[in-house]
């Protein structure tokens, strides 16, 4: 071992340019065992390490304070290029909080039935979407909408069962105003909608809710006295906790129209409660009360055309909403309604008018992002009169089912196309009319 020491000490003391003498001295007292060698050794040891060690540092220090500056100055000349750029961007940039989005819709579609005569129509729509925040916390949304759908003729004279619901209201190619609101928290629990175009209402129906790749028809979207609330308006909304929360609102459907007997609050109106319970991912349940004055009876774009209410006289409707989901699985859900509307009609009488649904969702079925929805139910059908006739009837005579099946294939993560069936057995609640079907296959480009 003592040996091994001293050749260690040998090749570092040639490495630091020590005497030979002084190591050969150390080399020889190793065989020597008569006399101990640590101590000598180690007086041998302390220099060394002192000579290799101390200068290496030395030099390293004052090579990296010789680099650095230049380091330094050619980082900084790379970094300056990169800020001037983020300015210029930062300030061409259209705005730091908006978002732009867009869809379009396009669409194949027949309605056929012994007593339907429409043809066979190929309509689309487009609209362009911006959401913009200015604290992070809010959402200006403000949407342009143009298409060119007509609705089929038998919703006028027959029936406004089977109703699409996909294209909204783009009749006559005109570009409209399709949104306009602004959301925004006054506190941890509250916050307020403003709205020129229309409600913020919850609908209670996971994945059949939306119009581009939920229910093909407007009745399989959500309870139709949600179509009751007007267009314009405020509504305040309150989170107790995670579980549950309530709405309020106040709409107005003239609030542009300066001409007496209009404005904010005059002409036709609508106001609003509802109490959204949701105590797990898995269970919603909701309650809706909505009050409405109309001058031309009850517009739910659904239902019988005695449900509508139409007399040419004033209506007041209270209507009443209860809705619940079931999500066993994320990719399944149950789900339904149940409406009453007790309708005045103003120097006439009382009249009711009922609708239900039961919905089935199926998500990712196939493939990721396709779906397979299931609505059946009634759509709004007069129950009954106190006394006065609407076609000389109080009641709509008979009941119609309104089944609906649709399957959205979800091509790419843009594209979508959804074909769907809808059939109306005894249209307008009257088992004397024949059966009615509508055939639509949607497709939906969203960018």
């Amino acid at each position: 071992m003592f040996n091994l020491i001293a050749t260690a000490i040998l090749t570092q003391g040639q490495i630091a340019n020590q005497p030979a003498p002084q190591l050969q001295l150390a080399q020889q007292k190793v065989w020597d065992v008569s006399t101990p060698p640590m101590p000598e050794l180690m007086e041998q040891v302390t220099p060394v390490h002192q000579l290799r060690v101390q200068p290496t540092v030395e030099v390293t220090t004052e090579d990296n304070q010789q680099r650095c500056p230049i380091q330094q100055s050619e980082l900084c000349s790379r970094l300056n290029p990169l800020e001037y750029r983020l300015s210029d961007l930062e300030t061409q940039q259209f705005s730091p909080t908006a978002v732009l989005s867009g869809e379009v819709l396009l669409g194949i579609s027949s309605a056929f039935g012994k007593d339907v005569d429409d043809s066979v129509v190929f309509q689309g729509s487009v609209e362009l979407k911006f959401n913009i925040s200015f604290t992070g916390e809010d959402n200006l949304e403000v949407a342009l909408e143009k298409g060119n759908s007509v609705d089929f003729s038998f919703t006028d004279e027959v029936t406004s069962e089977g109703r699409l619901g996909f294209f909204g209201d783009t009749e006559g190619g005109r570009l409209e105003l399709s949104e306009l609101s602004y959301e925004f928290p006054v506190s941890d629990q509250a916050s307020i909608f403003i709205s020129v175009s229309g409600d913020d209402l919850s609908d209670f129906n996971p994945f059949l809710e939306d119009s581009k790749d939920g229910a093909i028809s407007e009745f399989g979207a959500e309870n139709p006295i949600h179509n009751l609330v007007e267009d314009a308006g405020i509504e305040v909304r309150y989170d107790f906790n995670d579980a549950l929360s309530v709405g309020v609102g106040y709409y107005s459907g003239e609030a542009e129209n300066p001409d007496a007997g209009a404005g904010l609050f005059n002409g036709n109106l609508s106001g609003f409660v509802q109490l959204e319970f949701e105590p797990s991912e898995r269970f919603l349940l909701g309650f809706t009360y909505v009050y409405n004055y109309n001058d031309s009876g009850l517009e739910t774009d659904t239902g019988s055309v005695r449900s509508q209410v139409n007399l040419d006289r004033p209506v007041v409707g209270n209507s009443f909403g209860i809705a619940a989901s079931f999500v066993p699985d994320p990719r399944v859900a149950v789900g339904g309604w149940v409406g009453l509307t007790k309708a005045t009609v103003i120097d006439l009488g009382e009249a009711n008018i009922w609708n239900y649904a039961l919905t089935l969702a199926f998500a990712d079925l196939g493939q990721e992002g396709n779906l397979l929805g299931i609505v059946i139910g009634q759509e709004p059908r007069l129950t009954g009169t106190s006394g006065f006739l609407i076609d000389d009837q109080q009641r709509d005579p008979d009941t119609s089912w309104h089944i609906e099946v649709f399957y959205k294939n979800q091509v790419s993560e843009q594209i979508s196309i959804t074909p769907g069936l809808i059939w109306i057995t005894a249209p307008n609640h009257d088992n004397s009319n024949p059966d009615l079907f509508v055939f639509a296959v949607r497709t939906a480009f969203e960018f």
